[in-house]
């Protein structure tokens, strides 16, 4: 029921009604707006706060089951550093005292583009690598954990283990070391004198004649010949390193050991030349196993990085004619 008000005319003495203006009514329902509007506004934040929909609670769990997730993660990852830091400094001093040379640093590549890949993932995507890294975190640990037992237990460096590792021979018979001397490698080979394939049972390094020749390895002359014919080895001599394993210097100028004699390795035992069947003065060297020619390449590692020795490599796999 709506009801009229009156209001008094002292003037007319009379009451009359009040009508209501344009402005009053604006105002009223700007109040009345207003009002309405905080109310929707509490309600909707009260439904946020007290009503959650699947798939909120979905999202909630998983977003604390990722940071607990994260936080493992973490310690996995802090857990390794020093194990892995202990891994490069065992395999420092192992690299330093079975080569003569520390290893060549790899530089730190950061991969950018995959932790971008990561961050912009989708929720699938996301929750699948981070299962890839849980993964490869675990293998790792696993990994780390097994090559340190190998380290501590079945490769305990005592004495006598150095003193094997010092006795194969990892150093170039000629210093200064180039790859590209390397003229002629192990395998079949053309023969310079009868130009018919044969098995050359070690490597040719092309050197000026005199140049020093180093024994390899520490050993002990059983072995020496000097050969004026021109054929055979001419003026060789061999060197024992203990274990089975035998390097032969051949078409050498001079021999400056004598038989039966210790050496070190690094010392000089004679000059490049080209005595017996040599075509031209070059260094012919050999290593043996147990009796039996083995390339020589496959020890010639003291000093050289990775690339020097891939290039080594490959320049002893050319098929060519030998110097002798």
């Amino acid at each position: 029921m709506r009801y009229t008000t009156f209001r008094y005319n002292a003037e007319t003495c009379q009451y009359e009604r009040v009508r209501l203006s344009a402005k009053s009514v604006f105002w009223y329902c700007l109040g009345l707006g207003l009002v309405a509007s905080c109310m929707l506004v509490g309600i909707l934040l009260l439904h946020d706060l007290l009503v959650n929909t699947s798939r909120e609670t979905r999202l909630r769990k998983e977003n604390r089951a990722l940071q607990r997730h994260h936080e493992l993660l973490t310690v996995q990852l802090n857990e390794l550093q020093p194990v892995l830091a202990s891994l490069q400094h065992k395999d420092k001093i192992l690299h330093e005292k079975f080569f003569g040379s520390p290893p060549v640093a790899q530089p730190e590549e950061i991969d950018r583009a995959s932790k971008q890949k990561l961050l912009l993932a989708n929720p699938d995507s996301f929750r699948k690598q981070v299962a890839l890294l849980s993964a490869a975190s675990e293998k790792l640990i696993e990994r780390s954990s097994a090559t340190n037992l190998h380290f501590a237990v079945k490769f305990d460096l005592v004495k006598p283990t150095i003193e094997t590792s010092n006795a194969l021979p990892t150093l170039q018979p000629v210093q200064s070391w180039d790859s590209e001397r390397m003229l002629s490698g192990f395998g079949m080979r053309v023969n310079p004198f009868h130009k018919g394939l044969y098995k050359h049972l070690g490597v040719d390094i092309a050197m000026p004649r005199g140049t020093p020749v180093l024994a390899t390895a520490a050993g002990k002359v059983v072995q020496l010949k000097r050969s004026d014919l021109q054929a055979g080895y001419g003026n060789y001599l061999e060197v024992d390193h203990g274990n089975g394993i035998v390097t032969r210097y051949a078409h050498l100028e001079d021999i400056t050991v004598k038989f039966d004699a210790r050496v070190m390795k690094g010392d000089t035992i004679g000059t490049v030349g080209t005595s017996g069947g040599s075509v031209a003065p070059h260094m012919h060297y050999e290593v043996l196993r147990d009796g039996e020619n083995v390339d020589p390449v496959h020890y010639m590692v003291q000093g050289l990085s990775a690339t020097e020795h891939h290039l080594l490599t490959t320049m002893s796999h050319k098929q060519n004619q030998s110097l002798d």
